[in-house]
């Protein structure tokens, strides 16, 4: 999901906005992505400078799913649901929509990153684990999940998690196509988020300690140490010697707290008292941006200060701070 050009991103799904809203939520350079849950039709659209923009009819179901902007080119990845109501995976450039998949089983472009001139997008395609680079697929197998991808240079990065033979996940990277296990004190990890700076990997993710218990985890090129207060952590972000992660705590009535970590140090974001989901993270100089939901509204968050989106039922999947 990211490229050393957009550390500070983070992609963001949500519907539609009001007038009032979006004057309120008019942030300069803040590109958003939703998914809604109001039962309506679902299209793929993207928010930009207080504007949706629209890239299907919303004839057929429809998500967004991660966006990214590279000079002066937007790009999106998801899918629309085909005559048959299987999804097919698609990735859009400036409104123009380019088909990864074939719509005989579902399938979905769940996060892109772009260097250059080459789009880099990852995936399924039914119980298959995909890798598409300007359109050519390339199969990473399956009982793979992937969850986030990085380009640096000519090197692509992408983390995920794969079942072991014991049934067990087993947190993963690859890079440039191959896999790296990510050792972790027992069974059942996964890496959820994937950043590189220089000769530097790192890698957020979730394991479990001896009791079975998920904690939030993060590996340094390869070793695995624990996040405070955590229970999973779902992204990674850099900027200059800092390291952000993003993710949440499950506290004693099973609520998740969302919380971020700058150098390993907790902040929590939300109370505890309803529930709350994030799903991206970016970081733009001194700002520091989290997206997901709180109590079924979509809501970012800058520097801790939460802004949720009103009139909309659903949660922000990714955002892009250029």
């Amino acid at each position: 999901m990211k490229t050393i050009s957009k550390l500070c991103y983070l992609t963001l799904l949500f519907s539609t906005l009001s007038a009032a809203a979006l004057k309120a939520q008019s942030t300069s350079g803040l590109y958003l992505t939703y998914l809604s849950n109001d039962g309506g039709s679902n299209f793929v659209n993207y928010w930009k400078d207080g504007q949706v923009i629209k890239l299907s009819d919303g004839k057929a179901f429809a998500e967004a799913l991660d966006i990214v902007v590279s000079g002066d080119d937007e790009y999106v990845s998801g899918y629309v649901n085909n005559s048959e109501g299987e999804p097919v995976a698609m990735y859009w450039k400036n409104g123009k929509a380019f088909v990864l998949s074939d719509g005989k089983t579902y399938a979905k472009a769940i996060a892109l990153a772009v260097s250059g001139s080459d789009v880099h997008v990852i995936g399924n395609n039914g119980s298959v684990a995909m890798y598409w680079k300007n359109g050519v697929a390339t199969k990473m197998g399956e009982e793979i999940t992937l969850t986030d991808i990085f380009v640096a240079g000519q090197d692509v990065y992408i983390s995920g998690y794969k079942v072991d033979d014991n049934g067990d996940y087993e947190a993963t990277y690859w890079k440039n196509g191959k896999a790296v296990k990510l050792v972790s004190a027992n069974p059942g990890a996964e890496a959820n988020g994937i950043a590189v700076s220089g000769t530097a990997i790192y890698v957020a993710g979730k394991a479990k300690d001896k009791e079975g218990t998920e904690i939030a985890v993060y590996w340094k090129d390869g070793k695995e140490h624990l996040l405070a207060n955590g229970t999973s952590a779902k992204a990674v972000s850099l900027s200059g010697n800092d390291v952000y992660f993003a993710g949440f705590e499950r506290n004693a009535d099973a609520v998740n707290v969302m919380v971020s970590w700058k150098n390993g140090q907790p902040t929590r974001l939300t109370d505890g008292k309803g529930t709350a989901g994030i799903n991206a993270m970016a970081v733009s100089g001194q700002d520091v941006y989290l997206a997901g939901y709180v109590g079924g509204a979509p809501t970012y968050w800058k520097n801790g200060k939460a802004v949720s989106l009103p009139n909309i039922t659903g949660h922000i999947t990714g955002i892009f701070v250029k």
